[in-house]
């Protein structure tokens, strides 16, 4: 059975979809985090505000959600539930999770954690996106781009390097691993959307808007 939910389903199963997505996430992001190759372009900016404030970083990954979501709002942007638990969740299992990973102690291990990020977040914001509940912060401000006349891609692209600028600027995770994720992860979600049962237009859609990081 596809996962992607139609009007006639109800909450429970977008509750149950949706918190299914979240710590998916942030788990692939703790591993991207720990295995210190780059990591997601949003993430630059999260690592880097965690480093330059010396804050933890669950709490990082709450208070800069926030702070999207208002810049979405100022913009006109409309917030929905998912909205909301996205930011409040993502981050304390964050916070959680990434203090609990080892270190990994060689290049080989640095890469199993890489890539075991990389297919969590993506797996995780292919629930997310099927629960339909609302978009994550960073999108909200893409939506209230996109309805100004900014195409998503080219918003989703000017959002991503002024978060790897001043991620770097503050210290944030630059790497191939940032590469990485800038190239492929748009890929990676067409296809698993498509898997769980997206038409394709609407999955090219919806990878040119989800965000990658916590």
């Amino acid at each position: 059975m596809p996962l992607v939910v139609s009007p006639s389903d109800g909450n429970v199963r977008r509750l149950a979809t949706l918190a299914a997505g979240l710590p998916l996430i942030s788990v692939g992001v703790a591993c991207t985090i720990r295995a210190d190759i780059g990591v997601a372009p949003y993430d630059v900016l999260l690592t880097g505000t965690a480093a330059f404030t010396g804050i933890g970083i669950g709490l990082a990954a709450m208070l800069l959600p926030l702070l999207f979501i208002l810049t979405g709002v100022a913009l006109g942007a409309r917030t929905r539930p998912g909205t909301y638990i996205s930011a409040l969740t993502i981050g304390p299992v964050l916070g959680l999770v990434l203090p609990a990973l080892p270190v990994p102690p060689s290049i080989s291990a640095q890469l199993a954690y890489f890539v075991a990020g990389f297919f969590s977040v993506v797996a995780g914001i292919t629930l997310v996106v099927a629960a339909d509940i609302g978009p994550g912060p960073l999108e909200i401000v893409m939506l209230a781009l996109d309805a100004k006349g900014y195409p998503l891609a080219r918003s989703r692209a000017g959002i991503e390097v002024v978060c790897v600028v001043l991620g770097w600027a503050m210290g944030g995770q630059v790497g191939v691993g940032t590469i990485v994720f800038a190239l492929l992860t748009g890929v990676a979600l067409r296809h698993t959307l498509t898997l769980v049962g997206f038409r394709a237009a609407v999955a090219e859609k919806a990878s040119n808007l989800a965000s990658t990081g916590a």
